[in-house]
């Protein structure tokens, strides 16, 4: 994971300025029919793996046009935030997703794609439930360029070695982390240093998959208070996790979670409960000791909940420039970035970077590895999950900014003691009414009977 996909989950505060610019070679001149595209960062495989899918397929179907595909790294966000303030920057844009995307919207800093949708059949493609993530006033201004769910990773090797069965309910996730702490083994793979946000990752978690998505989504479009009993027993939860020493105890404040995946590939963790970027440390991890990754749905926490419950959002979307002198070409190249052969093709020693929901995700090719076949399965599984409205929701595609930058803090608090479950949720709750009544809460697409 990349600083920048990382701080997709951060929802950064902050909106467009005003009268900045920057001295960038953005899009392209009138004269010209060349397009730029700004990514966040990548390995150097990765790059040469994108410049060769996106940019030779679009060249070919394009004569005469070329498409520069530029690695800004972790400065992507505000770079994008200071150009197109500006009027310049690339004629494709990736934000971090629904939030972001927001405010280039507010700003009018994005073109309407509902032409482009319909000459390109996007709607009969694309999942509508994520489609929609990127309306705003009816219009239709950003393509998911990846969808996340949280689920439960773990090593399977240690399991097989120690005879243990993957948990699907909370008693068994219980009675197998008190087993592993029984044998010094920390369950959960997890920590977040300089990543703090990484800490309402979990609330996410218990909240979809003990409280249950019904309720979230209540609460999110203000039919319930999130100091609801359901949502504090959540929390509940998470605090008993903590004082057992789930998450490893004060060592979970001196390294990252991607740092930790390490350990779970070493054994010294035994699972793993995170979101699907997550299959981009498996080379750096699994692939150095050999051990081999598995993957489950979140336990059923709650006993009324379904299963499986599959957590929802966009970690990131594809947009166009407003001030693109192309935009014709530009969705074109956004055509190629929603077609299945590319997405199969990309995903390849990339996975969990290029999930677009489709409704007919095709078939991986032979070239494709075991981790990116796990990758593939659960993308494919989520998107059922969409059209069968057994989808959760993500904080950062849901939430309103300040409930969400409350929740990174707040629940450590609970975990140290300084506040109670209660106390929290009735936080939460405050802020978020605050928030509603100011307008700034996107409800999220209707949930079906």
């Amino acid at each position: 994971m990349t600083d920048f996909s990382m701080s997709r989950r951060a929802f950064v505060a902050g909106g467009l300025g005003a009268g900045l610019s920057m001295p960038f070679a953005g899009m392209a001149t009138a004269q010209t029919t060349n397009l730029v595209f700004w990514y966040e960062g990548a390995t150097p495989e990765q790059q040469d793996s994108l410049k060769k899918l996106l940019g030779g397929a679009f060249e070919a179907a394009n004569p005469g046009s070329t498409l520069a595909i530029e690695f800004r790294g972790s400065a992507l966000g505000d770079q994008l935030m200071i150009s197109l303030s500006a009027g310049e920057g690339p004629d494709l844009v990736l934000t971090s997703g629904p939030s972001w995307t927001a405010r280039f919207v507010e700003a009018g800093r994005l073109a309407p794609l509902d032409d482009y949708a319909t000459k390109y059949g996007w709607h009969d493609r694309i999942a509508e439930f994520a489609l929609n993530l990127g309306k705003f006033d009816d219009k239709l201004y950003a393509l998911p360029q990846t969808q996340e769910t949280q689920i439960l990773f773990y090593n399977k090797s240690l399991f097989d070695e120690k005879g243990w069965t993957a948990p699907t309910t909370g008693a068994e996730f219980e009675a197998l982390a008190d087993e592993m702490l029984a044998q010094r083994i920390i369950p959960l793979a997890s920590g977040n240093s300089g990543a703090r946000f990484t800490n309402r990752h979990y609330v996410s978690i218990i909240w979809n998959a003990e409280s249950g998505p019904d309720a979230v989504y209540e609460a999110l479009t203000g039919q319930r208070r999130w100091n609801d009993p359901v949502f504090v027993e959540g929390i509940n939860t998470l605090k008993r996790w903590w004082d057992k020493g789930y998450f490893g105890g004060e060592r979970y404040f001196s390294m990252n979670t991607e740092q930790a995946f390490t350990f779970l590939a070493q054994g010294a963790y035994g699972m793993c409960l995170q979101g699907t970027w997550a299959f981009a440390w498996v080379p750096a991890s699994f692939g150095v000791t050999g051990a081999e990754l598995a993957t489950v749905p979140l336990p059923r926490f709650g006993e009324d909940v379904d299963y499986p419950i599959y957590p929802y959002g966009l970690g990131g979307h594809l947009a166009i420039n407003a001030a693109s002198r192309n935009k014709d070409l530009a969705a074109a190249a956004l055509d190629i970035l929603m077609q299945p052969d590319f997405l199969n093709q990309i995903s390849v020693g990339w996975s969990g970077a290029w999930d677009v929901p489709l409704l007919n995700a095709g078939e991986l090719g032979p070239e494709a590895d075991d981790v990116t076949r796990q990758a593939h399965a659960v993308a494919v599984d989520t998107s059922l999950a969409l059209q069968e409205n057994r989808q959760g929701y993500l904080p950062w595609s849901f939430w309103p900014p300040r409930t969400d930058d409350f929740m990174k803090g707040g629940i450590e608090e609970v975990w140290l003691g300084s506040i109670t479950a209660e106390q929290f949720c009735n936080e939460v709750d405050r802020i978020f009414q605050e928030e509603l009544a100011e307008g700034v809460v996107k409800f999220p697409p209707e949930r079906k009977a």
